[in-house]
């Protein structure tokens, strides 16, 4: 789908999707325990979907788990079937049978499994990879500036192993709010695991031989990983604002930390309750770390365009490997409507300018670009024309159903 958007501030209110991220987690705590509580989620996407029909698999002895492009659901479930199956195969599409999953998959070798790779087109998608043998109990060596999902996968599925194991991450962990929400999740489930930490190098230890048990009916959060889009619109906006309900000031994800990225920027933002109220206002350029929080790049950079001074963002080497390679994503978007930014092996340098002048993108089948280079629209002089906007679906369907409720105005071409 090609789209032209159309520049005009936003206001209005809005209210946040749910939670890909504690969706997935609850939904996988709920499949393996033993009586399946109710899981409320309000709003879904391809992404919670393909994690739902994943689970379904894991009924059969031999299943076939077809991730289409969520990573999470690949990096999540890879150690968990095999913690309660002989053998499983992985599927997925669009990037997702390139993108890494050492070394996890190492990992998992030395602890009982054969990784096949086939790479076989199977309808839309292809083999990732066939695993046969059980998961093993034992010591699972990450260091911390991998994925955090790979610790996730793990944290869910030793638990069920009969032995007790640890996981040991021999450098600083980096994006620890994700590991933390799943702590939390299982927490809730009544799974023991506990924290050793030496020079910001957790260690894991999960006792075996443990039982999933639900603390009763659960609700999935409003995410701050999408809601930051809203935020960052409405300090781009007017006056009046934008308000953004249904999010937890208090959430163990790591994307609040948009509300303290958002303020040393200069945005005017306050927070009452369950809602954040954001409001016009200049913003000036900063360092960010983006380590903790890769989801955030690509509507910080955004935000950075217009913004006084120069934004450095760094430490955002991983995002190369997401839907897209977010950082070359980035560059070229925004160097096509006027932006004035430099791209970095591991981060982006961005020069604010007065306005944007406008172009037309591409959407990279990334649902982050898309959503950013539509909020870009507000600050630019003329339409931004997005190729592939159907991306959005990945994690956010109903994102121009509410752009359009904001005062939004776009067309399909």
């Amino acid at each position: 789908m090609k789209i032209e958007i159309i520049p005009q501030p936003l206001v209005g209110s809005v209210k946040a999707v749910a939670s890909k991220s504690h969706a997935h987690r609850l939904l996988i705590a709920a499949a393996l325990s033993k009586r399946t509580p109710a899981i409320s989620i309000d709003t879904t996407s391809q992404d919670i979907e393909a994690t739902r029909a994943c689970l379904l698999q894991l009924k059969k002895d031999h299943p076939v788990l077809d991730c289409k492009e969520s990573g999470s659901t690949l990096r999540f479930l890879l150690p968990v079937t095999m913690a309660l199956k002989e053998r499983a195969l992985f599927l997925g599409c669009g990037r997702l049978p390139q993108r890494p999953i050492s070394p996890l998959k190492e990992e998992m070798e030395a602890h009982g499994c054969k990784f096949i790779n086939k790479h076989r087109k199977k309808g839309n998608s292809a083999e990732i990879c066939e695993i046969q043998g059980r998961l093993q109990a034992g010591v699972f060596t990450l260091p911390g500036n991998v994925s955090s999902q790979y610790i996730t996968g793990l944290l869910y599925a030793l638990p069920l192993l009969e032995s007790g194991s640890q996981i040991r991450i021999t450098t600083p962990l980096e994006s620890r709010g994700y590991v933390d929400l799943t702590l939390d999740v299982l927490k809730q489930f009544h799974i023991e695991v506990y924290i050793e930490e030496k020079e910001g190098c957790p260690t894991y230890k999960i006792p075996g031989g443990q039982k999933y048990l639900p603390p009763g009916d659960l609700a999935a959060e409003g995410d701050w990983s999408n809601i930051a889009f809203w935020i960052i619109a409405g300090i781009l906006s007017s006056d009046s604002g934008i308000i953004c309900n249904g999010i937890n000031p208090r959430s163990m994800q790591g994307d609040r930390e948009i509300l303290n990225l958002a303020r040393r920027m200069g945005g005017n933002l306050t927070v009452k309750g369950n809602s954040v109220l954001s409001m016009a206002n200049t913003l000036s350029g900063i360092h960010v770390d983006a380590s903790p929080i890769p989801d955030l790049v690509p509507i910080l950079a955004v935000a950075a365009s217009t913004a006084k001074g120069t934004t450095r963002i760094h430490n955002a080497h991983r995002l190369r490997i997401k839907e897209s390679d977010r950082l070359a994503s980035m560059y070229d978007c925004l160097s096509r409507v006027g932006a004035k930014i430099t791209e970095e092996p591991g981060g982006l340098i961005v020069e604010g300018v007065p306005r944007l002048k406008g172009g037309t993108v591409s959407g990279y089948n990334d649902h982050r670009i898309v959503m950013a280079m539509t909020v870009a629209s507000i600050v630019s002089e003329a339409p931004i024309i997005i190729e592939g906007a159907e991306a959005v679906n990945k994690s956010y369907p109903t994102f121009f159903e509410d752009f359009e409720a904001l005062g939004g105005e776009y067309h399909v071409l």
